[in-house]
């Protein structure tokens, strides 16, 4: 039954998200928690890296940095300085794929994949810790930083990372 429920909610999430924002018919949310251990992607390598990022605006505009820190102990996600629309269910998520430009002129995402992290706050920055198990179960490497109003299945912004100098 529980399997069935996050399948259903899994679907829900994917049908809206595939008519705003992203190119592929049929976008794939996985929560960080329920992914099952797998051999270590590129960006879970026990090599210390700093991606880094500025949102771009999307539903709503939005400012801001994403900074993730990769270490062997795991990855630490800083959200800095943060603006973006309001809403009751703003949620932050990784991507394996990159914003660019889409079909229609507008931004668009280049992965349907979404690892959902948990709820953005509303201050100008937030830390969210990811221990090197839960960083070693993505299921891609890591590309971006999403925020997305879950209600409306609209993303508000994404910060395409890159590596940072020295990392």
């Amino acid at each position: 039954m529980k399997l069935l429920r996050s399948a259903l909610l899994t679907s829900v999430v994917a049908a809206g998200l595939a008519g705003c924002t992203y190119p592929d018919p049929v976008p794939e949310q996985v929560s960080a928690q329920s992914v099952p251990p797998s051999s270590p992607s590129p960006t879970s390598i026990a090599i210390p890296v700093t991606l880094q990022g500025q949102f771009q605006s999307q539903g709503a505009i939005t400012t801001g940095t994403a900074t993730i820190h990769v270490t062997a102990s795991g990855a630490v996600l800083q959200i800095e300085d943060i603006a973006t629309g309001t809403a009751e269910d703003l949620r932050l998520a990784l991507s394996p794929g990159t914003l660019g430009p889409g079909s229609d002129g507008g931004f668009e995402l280049s992965s349907s994949t979404l690892i959902e992290l948990g709820p953005l706050s509303q201050s100008g920055s937030q830390r969210v810790d990811m221990d090197s198990r839960m960083w070693a179960t993505m299921p891609a490497p890591v590309r971006s930083v999403v925020i997305y109003n879950y209600a409306d299945k609209t993303a508000y912004g994404t910060a395409n990372l890159t590596a940072t100098e020295g990392s």
